[in-house]
């Protein structure tokens, strides 16, 4: 039977493992630490369960406004209870993820692995050691943060992603250094459990990769929340004595205090103890170095997920893991960017798939851009949540729909709805006669798509 070795237990490795597994490979499954990597452990899913709990928390505060009365000095957060929430839907899940492993046969070797030679891996843990030989080879060992070249983690004052999910207590003030997804994510969490949020941000806008109306309206909500922000803003020193923290931008030097620093700049290809160059591998500071077949340049060798530092996401990492375990089982399988949904759990939520307003127009110059507010929405109205839209981008020639683009209440479950129709080149007439639910959120997407081709909406 054909052996498969997997370096890293996380989305891209165990999805590969279960893929592989199917196909009827006798697989070894390595990892060094929890199953489910960053995103089970440390990413994803802690991360939305912490969210979870702020929403809940501003609902309850906010219960007035549905007509039901409680005594506001009674809502309060405990903090070991939210924690205790969050750890058991982890444990729970990391559990499931064991269960699977052994239902296909799998198996899980803990250790850290590097290769010997392109056929041979040695594994380690403690003082024990294990040489893995296999007929291919799938790395998929995630990726870790990007700590500043002058200030580097410590876990107390300095702390990244991971670290900031698990704090003692919810800090009084809390400094967010990065305003990209991560950033912004934990600037919805603590600024509604009462800490003092402050983001510095380098570009000139919140999210640099969306659309500039869709990060002004989350800034705008974030700062109804009491979060300052920085934009077009550099930090130039963090001092841990006085927890200090020196910013620059184009007119003035200022400086700040805050009882935690949370450094959110990006996160990088974890390639450092892998034994690539044992192997052949070709790989630079921006990951391991693939085909559409999620091969290396040695072919029977195979990389996905977070180390080939492509798109960072669990649900891309699910797709290559599945793509590279079928094709080193012997199909033809080749990934598919095409409606890749990008999901930001902020308040209000962010999401979107295929192009932003600014590369539709880069490409395809005169598009059409169709609108549909959530103000407008009798469901949003219900959950008082009226604030954002529904943007739908169509390209010229055959109003082919390239791209939406969602801010509001749900939109990282509408977004589904706007993969759907990019992963089967919709055109936007052949949605003039559907029928959407009433009354739903994702109505507006439909609104929004009928406004694409000049049609009046329904209010």
């Amino acid at each position: 039977m054909e052996t498969i070795a997997i370096i890293g237990g996380g989305p891209a490795g165990y999805v590969a493992a279960i893929a592989a597994a199917g196909q009827g490979k006798r697989v070894t499954l390595i990892e060094q630490k929890e199953l489910g990597g960053t995103c089970l452990n440390e990413g994803c899913m802690p991360t939305k369960s912490l969210l979870e709990s702020a929403d809940t928390l501003d609902k309850v505060r906010h219960a007035d406004r549905f007509g039901v009365v409680l005594p506001a000095d009674q809502v309060e957060v405990d903090w070991n209870a939210v924690q205790s929430y969050k750890n058991g839907i982890v444990n729970k899940l990391v559990q499931g993820i064991g269960y699977l492993m052994k239902k296909n046969k799998i198996r899980v070797l803990r250790g850290q692995a590097s290769f010997i030679t392109d056929r041979k891996l040695q594994v380690i843990q403690g003082d024990k050691q294990e040489a893995v030989e296999a007929d291919r080879f799938i790395i998929a060992a995630g990726s870790e943060p990007v700590a500043l070249p002058f200030a580097p983690f410590d876990g107390e004052w300095i702390i990244h992603s991971g670290q900031a999910m698990s704090l003692p207590a919810v800090p009084a003030s809390l400094l967010i250094i990065g305003g990209g997804v991560i950033g912004c994510e934990f600037a919805s969490i603590y600024s509604r459990l009462g800490s003092r949020v402050t983001v510095v941000e380098m570009a000139d806008q919140l999210l640099p990769g969306e659309d500039a109306d869709t990060a002004a309206i989350l800034q705008r909500e974030l700062e109804k929340a009491g979060v300052k922000i920085y934009t077009s803003t550099a930090v130039k020193r963090l001092q841990p004595e006085g927890k200090l923290a020196v910013f620059e931008t184009e007119s003035r030097v200022f400086e700040g205090t805050a009882d935690r620093v949370l450094v959110a700049i990006g996160r990088k290809p974890r390639t450092d103890g892998l034994g690539l160059e044992n192997a052949g591998v070709r790989y630079t500071k921006q990951g391991i170095e693939v085909n559409a077949h999620m091969q290396t340049s040695v072919p029977h060798i195979y990389a996905c997920g977070d180390v080939i530092g492509g798109i960072q996401l669990a649900h891309v990492a699910f797709h290559e893991g599945t793509v590279a375990a079928l094709h080193a089982a012997g199909a033809d399988a080749k990934v598919n960017y095409r409606a890749v949904p990008r999901c930001i759990y902020t308040s209000p939520e962010i999401a979107g798939v295929g192009l932003t307003e600014k590369q539709a127009r880069e490409r395809y110059g005169d598009i059409r851009v169709g609108e549909f507010p959530f103000a407008a929405n009798g469901k949003a109205l219900i959950l008082d949540e009226p604030v954002g839209r529904v943007k739908v981008l169509t390209e010229p020639q055959y109003h082919e729909i390239v791209g939406i683009s969602i801010v509001g209440p749900k939109a990282t479950e509408l977004i589904g709805q706007g993969a759907v129709l990019l992963h089967t080149e919709m055109t936007a007439d052949l949605m003039e006669h559907f029928i959407a639910a009433h009354p739903t959120l994702s109505e507006a997407v439909h609104e929004a798509i009928l406004g694409a081709i000049g049609h009046a909406v329904h209010v």
